[in-house]
């Protein structure tokens, strides 16, 4: 299920991309599954259509989606991670847990690290 912060730094349209990302790398949508319209999306997440269509878009100019004139949106390419990959996430984030560091600081950290 696709759901959005209004109140975040992150702009609407990238969270609806990143939370579709999500989806497929976590199987929750397969290739040749088909998102729901744009119109209808959009009234779910309470955002303008423009911001769903921009995503979209961008999805599709990615190869990660494809869209078929008049019949919608489809998952056009698996994104996938290996799934050792996922494993190692898993154990970091129960280290971090044990650890006693909160969620925010983690991604902090990760936010740091990644940029170096």
């Amino acid at each position: 299920m696709i759901t959005i912060d209004k109140y975040s730094p992150i702009p609407i349209y990238k969270q609806i991309i990143l939370q579709i990302k999500k989806e497929i790398i976590f199987g929750k949508l397969r290739k040749e599954d088909r998102l729901p319209p744009v119109r209808e999306m959009a009234k779910r997440l309470n955002v303008n259509v423009n911001t769903v269509f921009k995503a979209y878009e961008k999805l599709v100019s990615e190869g990660i989606l494809e869209s078929e004139h008049g019949k919608g949106y489809y998952v056009k390419e698996e994104f996938r991670i290996a799934e050792d990959v996922i494993r190692e996430l898993m154990n970091l984030v129960e280290r971090l847990k044990g650890e006693g560091i909160e969620m925010d600081l983690a991604m902090m950290l990760l936010q740091e690290v990644w940029r170096k």
